[in-house]
């Protein structure tokens, strides 16, 4: 049987996590069919892209135009964390 494309798990944290306790699974597993800018794989989800301060993927922090492949892990953090200052430039 051949195997499908690994789902994009993504990952919320803080205040963005607290408002889909109970409404979604966690992680969000997104079955994309190729690889996307993170914008687009953000329209996906059911959070406003006002509350996401910084993304990363596979652990590194990324502007909102990084492709995004099937597989990857995407973590979102909602405006109030704190940012470290290597991550400026990353802010939403």
């Amino acid at each position: 049987m051949p195997k499908g494309k690994p789902k994009t798990r993504v990952y919320l944290f803080g205040s963005l996590l607290n408002d889909l306790l109970g409404l979604h699974e966690h992680p969000i597993q997104l079955n994309l069919e190729a690889p996307s800018p993170l914008y687009e794989v953000l329209n996906l989800l059911p959070i406003p892209l006002a509350r996401v301060q910084l993304a990363m993927v596979n652990h590194r922090a990324v502007p909102q135009d990084h492709v995004v492949c099937p597989g990857d892990r995407v973590a979102l953090f909602p405006r109030e964390y704190a940012l470290f200052a290597d991550w400026k430039d990353f802010r939403f």
